[in-house]
């Protein structure tokens, strides 16, 4: 706590101590389960990591070693056996570890989305003045403008007290390519951290996609608005009306 953020840390610590302080131990009423961050773990030293996000409010994170997720079908039943109101899960497809649990899924008629953070991204950011060089620097970067408390309305996002996930969050640095920001190779962060930093990467997965209020806070339950107000989204030319 007491260590400076680094110059080019991609998310400051102060923003997500702050997310941490407006946590509760359950959601807002009326909020559902939007989507499941999943980071896949099929053996190995790593945890199979579930992050499921009501909107801005993250519930505790479900975290299983990797030994006891050998197959796509453990997974998939992990995700299932925690999934409610049709929550979307989002699956890291990075190593190919999980393939098998994206395919496992789609069979039992669940849609999911495929996230690889090597695939490059059209996306630019807020102010739309700077590129993204891959999704995976999208998906933090993202999840960095939700996090700032400056914004209009302040930020919703609430963490549960996880110093890994903490960790996660505010160790990833970020330099300048000509292809656009490019986050830290996740190589070379598992190096520095000594771990893979899978809770931070499901909850920004988790972000990413799925339902959010700016989109669905008129199928909510009416409890939902006294919680906040929904912002205008302004989206290029068209607008999503209050």
């Amino acid at each position: 706590a007491g260590l400076e953020d680094n110059a080019y840390q991609v998310i400051p610590t102060s923003w997500v101590l702050e997310a941490v302080d407006r946590w509760t131990p359950a959601p807002p009423k009326g909020i559902p389960m939007c989507a499941i961050g999943v980071d896949v773990a099929q053996g190995g030293e790593d945890k199979t990591v579930l992050a499921p996000r009501h909107d801005g409010y993250y519930a505790k994170l479900i975290c299983v070693p990797g030994k006891q997720t050998p197959t796509g079908r453990d997974v998939s039943g992990l995700v299932i056996s925690h999934r409610r109101d049709g929550a979307l899960p989002v699956i890291d497809m990075g190593g190919g570890y999980g393939g098998a649990a994206f395919e496992h899924l789609t069979e039992n008629d669940i849609e999911c989305k495929a996230f690889k953070g090597a695939q490059a991204s059209t996306g630019r950011t807020k102010d739309g003045q700077l590129k993204f060089s891959n999704k995976r620097t999208e998906a933090y970067w993202r999840f960095r403008e939700a996090l700032d408390p400056s914004q209009r309305q302040g930020s919703r996002i609430a963490l549960p007290d996880d110093k890994e996930l903490i960790s996660d969050l505010t160790s990833p640095t970020f330099k300048d390519t000509p292809d656009g920001i490019e986050i830290e190779a996740k190589e070379k962060l598992v190096k520095r951290i000594g771990r893979s930093p899978d809770k931070g990467d499901a909850v920004v997965m988790a972000w990413m996609y799925g339902d959010k209020m700016e989109s669905s806070y008129n199928e909510w339950e009416p409890e939902m608005m006294k919680i906040s107000k929904p912002p205008k989204v302004i989206m290029g030319r068209e607008h999503v009306r209050n």
